[in-house]
């Protein structure tokens, strides 16, 4: 598999789609969060007074465990340092493998769709001095405009003006970024997460929320937030979410912002224009494939592009049982979607088991590690 995917990479437009799975466990992924809050939206009227607090509730459970621990990526911190070094590793076996392309018809570029909210792409690139596009122009107002993406790099040497292109990430947040802030009807870029902050400072009184557990269901919130009110606080805390924030909430609602409903839309057209490009690759890492629109369009794409291969790599067979699932009920007909599961064996009991897991760590020493190895091997 690798040598094929090494001819691949070498060939072919490359595109990476990242998933929430590659920052895990520093940040935990959704569970069932936004089929609780989907839930909430369709069937629990506005009239009842436990929507509030629910909504509230699931709001800061997903501030607390995901958005609010962006803060300390920006400073060297021991919890996020090792997925943080994962994010440097793959991006440095990447930029390798790019300057070592033989191929000049294919310019040095990548492109980094995520869905990821977080920071730790954005901190990687700049941790490494990577060229990179991520959508921003300008120093002491950064704005955001899809014109940004898309530039190459070239470098010429001091002395003999010899020119050589450089490799480039263009770096797509499909669902907006913590890093992103509104200002004056535009898409600012945040240096200090100040607008993240702001929200954290929205303290709640435990008698107006409700604990959301693992198993919750809307019935047993509901139940739980029979008698509760909400409060100036509450309301305070739920304004500042959704009027800060500029990221996809983790429901079917989307974006709260209009500005920003327009910006995901276009977003998506620019991963569906990428993969239908003649002679295209696109890698899925910690990705589910849970989000609809971004299944409709890779499906649509495999069926449309006999050129483009898609690799997906699962983090278990479980994983790859449930990916399938996504997709049994589109039929795949050029044959072009694989996946990349975890080695088997038998197990103590008989059973077949996974021999590992595909975390971001094995994604990087069995695959890209390897990879980088044979193109250094063909030099």
């Amino acid at each position: 598999m690798n040598d094929k995917l090494k001819d691949t990479i070498q060939d072919c437009n490359i595109n990476f789609l990242l998933g929430s799975g590659l920052s895990c466990p520093y940040l935990t992924t959704l569970g069932n969060l936004e089929a609780l809050l989907t839930d909430l939206e369709t069937r629990v009227l506005d009239s009842d007074p436990g929507k509030k607090i629910i909504r509230v509730s699931l709001y800061k459970r997903y501030f607390d465990e995901v958005i609010s621990k962006n803060i300390p990526i920006l400073e060297p911190d021991v919890a996020a340092a090792p997925v943080l070094r994962q994010y440097t590793s793959f991006l440095n076996y990447m930029n390798s493998i790019l300057l070592k392309r033989k191929v000049t018809l294919l310019s040095k570029e990548i492109n980094l769709f995520t869905t990821n909210i977080d920071i730790f792409l954005d901190k990687a690139l700049e941790d490494l001095s990577l060229e990179y596009n991520d959508g921003f122009n300008g120093r002491f107002r950064p704005t955001f405009s899809l014109s940004n993406f898309k530039t190459s790099r070239f470098k010429k040497s001091l002395h003999y003006d010899k020119t050589a292109e450089l490799p480039v990430f263009n770096l797509l947040k499909l669902h907006g970024s913590l890093s992103w802030e509104i200002r004056n009807g535009s898409v600012t870029f945040s240096i200090d997460l100040n607008h993240v902050k702001q929200v954290g400072e929205k303290t709640l009184l435990s008698d107006h929320v409700v604990d959301v557990p693992s198993d919750a269901t809307i019935d047993t919130l509901l139940a739980a937030a029979a008698g509760k009110k909400t409060d100036a606080a509450a309301d305070a805390f739920l304004e500042a979410y959704e009027q800060l924030l500029i990221v996809v909430n983790p429901t079917k609602e989307k974006f709260k912002h209009t500005l920003m409903n327009q910006t995901y839309y276009e977003l998506l057209r620019l991963y569906n224009n990428e993969l239908e490009k003649e002679n295209t690759v696109l890698f899925v890492m910690g990705f589910s494939f849970a989000d609809e629109h971004i299944r409709e369009i890779t499906l649509r794409a495999a069926n449309s592009n006999p050129t483009l291969m898609i690799y997906i790599i699962t983090y278990s067979s479980d994983a790859t049982t449930d990916i399938e699932t996504h997709f049994r009920s589109n039929s795949v007909r050029n044959n072009n979607v694989h996946f990349i599961a975890p080695e088997q064996e038998k197990g103590a009991s008989g059973v077949t088991v996974d021999k590992f897991k595909y975390d971001f760590q094995t994604i990087n020493k069995r695959i890209y590690a390897d990879l980088l190895q044979r193109v250094d091997s063909d030099d």
